[in-house]
């Protein structure tokens, strides 16, 4: 089979292979890649790029004979190669850490393996000769018409078994995870040595699945004990975060049940005072004093059903729970916070984890601004805005700023102006947002307010 022809082969075979890789990529890490207008020319021209310079590769691999090497060390070079230009591929797709990225390829890589040798199961061998017609259209047959059948039912199977699901909280889990990073990375050699370990005489292709199945069953295993750990740990933070929101709750109830006990132990009081003030004609004294009444309750009352009404608004335990904890910390100093939920919040394209970090930094640094500085002017209030629309989806902080701050510096690693030893929050939030391209982020000094705005595209 000439050069040429071989490139084109793996071209589309590579082609297929692409499009199964985004398509299960995309429900292991359960997101779409970027598609913003300004990519979209640049993602179909780094796929073909990549396409073809793996096509090429393939073809010279097998032209100077390295498939060919002893113990099939040629194709378990070709693999992590392979896997290593898919790395980067999902990271250019996705911006997901690499760590993220390398996992995913690696099973991405054992998932078509297993759909490849299931398809050659059928063969009377696992060699095919590509300069006889015959053999090649077999070939062909088993590479782009039952190989990729075999990939839409696995597609179909990880869907219903909610391998993605467990896959990304393996992801998220904190405790270290090296021994089973390890031991996916080492699927070529790993695999490879156990088809020498099961095989009995000449070499058949049913070996190959059986190793693979083998090797997929165990990942399975891995994810599904650490994806259910995880689980049950995120259950108990729900749990933690409902008790929480529960006592905020309780804690609001019994304050608007002070005030109103307050306001009916003085009503008769005010009401005759007010009483008296008509009596005399005194409409403007009467209308003053119905406003001051008015403004204290709504002050007192009305700010408490406020927070419940906001909080009831945000759907998304993580987020409310981190609210209530900075709420009640804020209250802990005598900070006034004032919380806007403009519709409802469930859900969001930036990962929830780094979501709360960089919510945590913005707030952290509002309080830190506003701490001790009760009697100053512009009084020390914290404002805190949620903005959920279906393009975009808006977080803003907002604090009055007491301190001299040098606008071009406060990204920098250790740059603050309470002291030593601080000024990692915003570094840490830059360093976060740089692994998005559909996140935004916005910082003013207007009308003696600092406003930190983070938007993101959905």
């Amino acid at each position: 089979m000439s050069f040429w022809g071989l490139f084109c082969s793996n071209t589309l075979g590579l082609t297929i292979s692409v499009l199964f890789m985004i398509w299960i990529s995309m429900l292991l890490l359960e997101r779409k890649p970027y598609q913003i207008r300004e990519r979209k020319v640049k993602m179909i021209a780094f796929t073909i790029l990549f396409i073809c310079v793996w096509a090429l590769i393939g073809t010279v691999f097998y032209k100077v004979g390295i498939f060919r090497w002893r113990y099939n060390a040629g194709q378990i070079l070709f693999t992590y190669m392979g896997m290593t230009g898919a790395m980067f591929y999902l990271y250019f797709l996705y911006r997901e850490n690499l760590l993220v990225c390398w996992i995913s390829a690696v099973f991405l890589e054992m998932l078509e393996s297993f759909a490849v040798h299931i398809g050659v199961f059928f063969s009377p061998n696992m060699t095919f000769h590509l300069d006889i017609l015959g053999e090649r259209l077999i070939y062909y047959f088993f590479l782009y018409v039952l190989t990729p059948l075999i990939e839409i039912i696995w597609v179909l199977f990880l869907y219903k078994t909610g391998v993605g699901k467990m896959f990304r909280l393996w992801i998220e889990r904190k405790e270290s995870k090296k021994v089973s990073i390890i031991f996916i990375s080492l699927y070529p050699i790993l695999s490879e040595i156990l088809y020498y370990m099961v095989q009995i005489g000449e070499r058949v292709g049913n070996d190959n699945a059986v190793v693979s199945l083998l090797y997929l069953l165990i990942v399975f295993i891995i994810f599904g004990y650490a994806g259910r750990q995880e689980m049950q740990k995120k259950q108990i933070q729900t749990q933690q975060i409902s008790m929480q929101q529960q006592n905020a709750y309780i804690e609001s109830l019994e304050k608007l049940q002070s005030e109103m006990r307050r306001f009916r132990h003085d009503y008769k009081n005010m009401m005759s005072g007010m009483y008296l003030q008509a009596k005399e004609g005194n409409m403007e004294a009467v209308q003053n004093f119905i406003q001051d009444m008015t403004s204290d309750f709504d002050y007192q009352v009305g700010e408490q059903i406020r927070r419940l009404t906001q909080l009831g608004n945000i759907h998304m335990l993580e987020v409310k729970g981190l609210l209530l904890g900075k709420m009640e910390k804020m209250q802990q100093e005598q900070i006034s916070c004032e919380l806007e939920v403009l519709r409802p919040f469930d859900r969001t394209r930036l990962r929830t984890t780094d979501l709360c970090r960089c919510l945590g930094i913005l707030i952290d640094n509002a309080i830190d601004e506003v701490q001790g500085k009760k009697g100053k002017k512009p009084k020390p209030q914290i404002h805190i805005m949620i903005s959920s629309q279906e393009e975009c989806t808006t977080f803003q902080v907002r604090n009055p700023l007491y301190s001299n701050i040098d606008f071009h510096k406060i990204w920098q690693q250790g740059y603050s102006t309470r002291g030593a030893d601080r000024g990692i929050g915003l570094a840490s939030y830059k360093s976060i947002l740089e692994h998005y391209e559909n996140v935004f982020s916005l910082t003013t000094i207007r009308d003696g307010y600092f406003i930190q705005e983070l938007k993101i595209q959905e």
